[in-house]
């Protein structure tokens, strides 16, 4: 895959997923929570498959996610940091996952890093359910 070919495809096909590359060594996709979980793992076979074609074993996944079986078997240099919706994750979490970050980069200009979550849509934190 190149990446406008790889873009294409999913705006082609309807893929439910938000990629983006925030800087070009580092990238966001998030996909969302109330898809199919057969719609998910199509998604998450092909980012997958995309993010080897382009960066190799070059490439790092943080998981801001509470699933993450899938995600880890695909993706063996996976980082599982998740935190349930709706809440702020500990502030020591956020600094290990800025150092790994950091660390990984860091370690060859080649690498880059992914970060990944599965977002719900269209519903209210737990404060403002009841309204």
């Amino acid at each position: 895959y190149t990446l406008m070919s790889f873009l294409f495809k999913l705006m082609e096909e309807g893929y439910e997923l938000d990629l983006t590359y925030v800087t070009e060594r580092i990238i966001a996709v998030s996909f969302p929570q109330d898809c199919f979980e057969e719609t998910y793992l199509r998604n998450l076979r092909d980012v997958t498959r995309m993010l080897k074609s382009k960066h190799t074993d070059n490439y790092l996944v943080i998981n801001l996610s509470e699933r993450k079986q899938e995600l880890t078997k695909m993706n063996p240099k996976t980082l599982d940091t998740g935190w349930p919706d709706f809440h702020a994750p500990p502030l020591d979490k956020i600094c290990s996952i800025c150092k790994a970050i950091e660390n990984w980069l860091n370690a060859d200009p080649l690498h880059v890093v992914v970060i990944h979550c599965r977002v719900r849509r269209n519903l209210k934190p737990p404060s403002q359910q009841h309204v």
